[in-house]
């Protein structure tokens, strides 16, 4: 063939291998493997879940990670389209990615086969109700097939196994571990009405055998090492804010204040009462929430010389119990009546006390708008009689007492600067400030 024949081809062919989507010398694309019938499955049932995420894949809530559009797991380090995203330095030497290397080259990497022979495991040791050593074999099964099907099963699985066993603390970490990795988990209900239970269990028992919180549980494997109390409530703040909307998250909270309330924790719960009656509207346990909330702020309360809003708060939840829950009183409606009446005797009181003391110091002008506003504002109070014959005794004094030493600061001669000196064209300038000659 003649070269100019050879050099044609050459050309032909090095415009055809640049051709977009017509290389001839592009590397084969490497056959995917085929999902498993539980993956296919998965996939297929979580249709209406998932969510595309530009230039990352499809996300599904309750899941680590990103899929393709056939629901394959897609590699961390990589797009949907198979380019390979570069990994920053921090995310190279990782303690987590150095872990996960070890773990596969000693041959403790992910394999589903392994996983699911545990879980089975598991489950026939859960059936003989040997539970702890049911709970070892889910463990192994979560750990070896991570972010699956599979793992959330076997997570909730040795939840329940340490429960079953009386592990209460290994049994609430395993559900706290199972809502962190899926928030939307299937078993939501289940594990919140378990955590519930070691919640009381755990907060009846501190209040029989109170501890400090740093004596050590070395004996009791039902209960925690440190604080049983306090782990209590940090469960019943958990189902709160895991399941907002659940049948229990009222009870978390309620539960919550009356701890607080039995330890004289007025404070807190105080703040957990206003929660239920604020967030739980339709709850059962709105008259209590009222009637105890009434109560912490009275004692709340420390007397005159300090903050009044409680006794404000304490006057409005009176009000609302005689008017909202007057069937549920019964019998103590006349003593939330009697105490309604009290509060307003103190705030009167509050205002009465101000107004004594302006006038001790013959600043009747202070004095006489508390006297005043006692007066007004608490005419069905015993000070209100004392308040108006204040007001016709004070009522030809001056608004304020005379300067002592009077005579010497009139003799002293006055300063001329009364404030900051002004510029000399001030008064111009303020009257007519946009500069322009008035006509």
């Amino acid at each position: 063939m003649p070269a100019r024949g050879r050099l044609h081809i050459a050309l032909l062919l090095s415009l055809v291998g640049t051709a977009p989507g017509c290389s001839l010398w592009s590397a084969p694309t490497p056959v995917q493997a085929p999902l498993t019938k539980e993956q296919a499955d998965w996939w297929a049932a979580n249709q209406q879940r998932k969510r595309y995420v530009p230039g990352r894949g499809y996300y599904v809530e309750g899941t680590s990670g990103f899929f393709d559009h056939e629901g394959r797991k897609l590699p961390e380090n990589a797009l949907p389209n198979g380019a390979a995203e570069e990994e920053s330095f921090l995310e190279k030497v990782s303690p987590k990615k150095a872990l996960a290397g070890m773990k596969k080259a000693v041959g403790q990497g992910p394999n589903e086969q392994i996983a699911r022979k545990a879980l089975e495991e598991g489950d026939a040791l859960f059936r003989q109700k040997q539970y702890e050593k049911a709970a070892a074999k889910y463990k192994v099964a979560y750990k070896r097939w991570p972010d699956s099907p599979l793992e959330e099963e076997a997570i909730f699985k040795a939840g329940e196994s340490y429960f079953f066993a009386d592990r209460y603390s290994k049994a609430d970490d395993a559900y706290a571990l199972l809502v962190k990795k899926y928030s939307s988990t299937q078993y939501l209900s289940q594990l919140v009405l378990r955590r519930f239970t070691i919640g009381r269990y755990w907060e009846q028992y501190d209040r029989a055998h109170s501890h400090l919180p740093l004596t050590p549980n070395l004996v009791d494997k039902t209960r925690p090492l440190f604080d049983t109390g306090g782990h209590a409530l940090r469960v019943y703040e958990r189902i709160r804010l895991d399941d907002p909307t659940g049948p229990l998250s009222d009870d978390a909270v309620m539960a919550t204040a009356n701890a607080h309330f039995l330890k004289g924790h007025w404070e807190e719960a105080d703040y957990n009462y206003g929660v239920l009656r604020s967030e739980y509207p339709k709850s059962e346990h709105q008259f209590q929430a009222h009637l105890l909330g009434l109560r912490c702020k009275l004692l709340r309360y420390q007397g005159a010389g300090y903050d009044g809003t409680p006794l404000d708060e304490a006057e409005d939840l009176a009000s609302q119990l005689i008017t909202q829950f007057s069937h549920e009183l019964g019998s103590e409606k006349d003593r939330v009546v009697q105490v309604r009446a009290s509060v307003r005797d103190q705030r009167a009181l509050r205002d009465f006390d101000l107004a004594e003391y302006y006038s001790k110091g013959k600043y009747y002008a202070a004095s006489r708008i508390y006297y005043t506003k006692v007066a007004e504002k608490y005419p069905d109070t015993k000070l209100a009689q004392e308040a108006r014959s204040r007001l016709d005794k004070y009522k030809n004094e001056p608004d304020a007492p005379t300067q002592p030493l009077e005579w010497l600061v009139n003799v002293l001669p006055q300063s001329k600067r009364e404030g900051p000196s002004l510029p000399k064209n001030y008064t111009s300038v303020a009257s007519n400030p946009s500069g322009n000659p008035i006509k």
